[in-house]
């Protein structure tokens, strides 16, 4: 439940994230207004509610509603490209998507040397949500340049362009020497979550928290009684219940801890380790606000800490217990650190 990239819905894939995210900062690598290398006719469609769109490269047919199915019919292995080239195979109806939007995105990939789907947004049922800032990569940055919402855009690339020099693609069923088809749906602009004043951790008086419900000397919940529902731009609180006498844990740490998290006026709680097996993990690789609530906090320690939506799971929020702008609360028991 935790981990970072479960914050966007799609879990798994948040894997083609991670690995784009390897070519941030490389060279540029074409104009998004040049043909691709496997030239292409696009579709005058201007909705994706019209019916199935269908875009194709000279190698590669695709099918489907934008933001509905999209599916690959093959008629040849496409070429290695000498640079990435992006192709409108649907031009949408919608506005411009505009620096600085995050795109809830369905994501395809193709193996064009093979000829065969390396990963799809759809199989795994849900978008992306995807920051047009520039921060990942020189593909995505082409994939968005004067695209609008509805509209389904192709990239021919290579692997070192996607995924970075050092990145590796064998997981996805992906060679050094592959061509790559890189289909985006761009459905529609995400909601966001406020922008918290600041990414410390405040110290809160006792008061202005809920009080932790114990059985047996183990949290089961959170009392909500006169409580008040914290705006969602408010930073990091955290209350020091127990103040343990071991290390302090620093944001780089791997950490051992028990937990119990709910959602304001919760009847239970969305996730706990109390009654089964601690939690070890990178501190890095869970969500920002145990990075921030947790640091400095010494082994041995029990705190409660409130966090915001846009350091939890932001406007999307994670499954049927966390909704979108979610403030989360968390008792968090430190109980190792290394």
């Amino acid at each position: 439940m935790l981990r970072r990239f479960r914050r966007p819905t799609a879990a798994t894939g948040a894997l083609l994230l991670a690995l784009a995210l390897a070519a941030c900062g490389g060279d540029d690598s074409g104009s998004a207004s040049d043909k691709s290398s496997a030239s292409a006719s696009s579709d005058s469609s201007d909705s994706s509610e019209s019916a199935p769109a269908t875009g194709e490269l000279d190698e590669v047919t695709f099918s489907g509603d934008v933001g509905k199915a999209l599916t690959a019919e093959w008629k040849s292995e496409v070429a290695v490209p000498e640079k990435t080239t992006v192709t409108t195979l649907v031009k949408g109806d919608g506005e411009a998507i505009a620096d600085g939007d995050t795109v809830s995105t369905y994501l395809w990939l193709g193996n064009g040397s093979t000829k065969k789907e390396a990963y799809s947004d759809y199989t795994n049922g849900a978008p992306e949500q995807l920051p047009n800032n520039g921060q990942l990569g020189e593909v995505f940055t082409q994939l968005f340049a004067g695209a609008t919402y509805g509209s389904r855009v192709v990239a021919v690339t290579t692997p070192a362009e996607l995924l970075g020099p050092s990145a590796d693609g064998s997981s996805l069923g992906i060679g050094a020497d592959d061509s790559l088809v890189v289909v985006a749906d761009f459905v529609e602009k995400a909601a966001v979550a406020p922008t918290p004043t600041d990414d410390k951790a405040h110290d809160a008086s006792p008061d202005t928290q809920p009080k932790v419900v114990e059985k047996d000397g183990k949290p089961t919940g959170l009392d909500w009684t006169g409580i008040d529902e914290p705006a969602l731009d408010t930073p990091v609180q955290r209350v020091m219940l127990k103040e343990g006498t071991g290390p302090a844990v620093k944001p780089t740490d791997t950490v051992t801890v028990n937990y119990l998290g709910e959602v304001y006026q919760a009847d239970k709680p969305f996730d706990e380790s109390y009654t089964g097996e601690p939690l070890t993990s990178a501190l890095s690789g869970l969500i920002q606000g145990w990075s921030i609530g947790l640091d400095g906090v010494k082994v041995g320690s029990r705190v409660l800490l409130q966090i915001p939506p846009d350091y939890g799971y932001g406007a999307q929020g994670s499954g049927e217990s966390i909704p979108g702008n979610a403030t989360l609360w968390f008792v968090i028991d430190v109980v190792s650190v290394k």
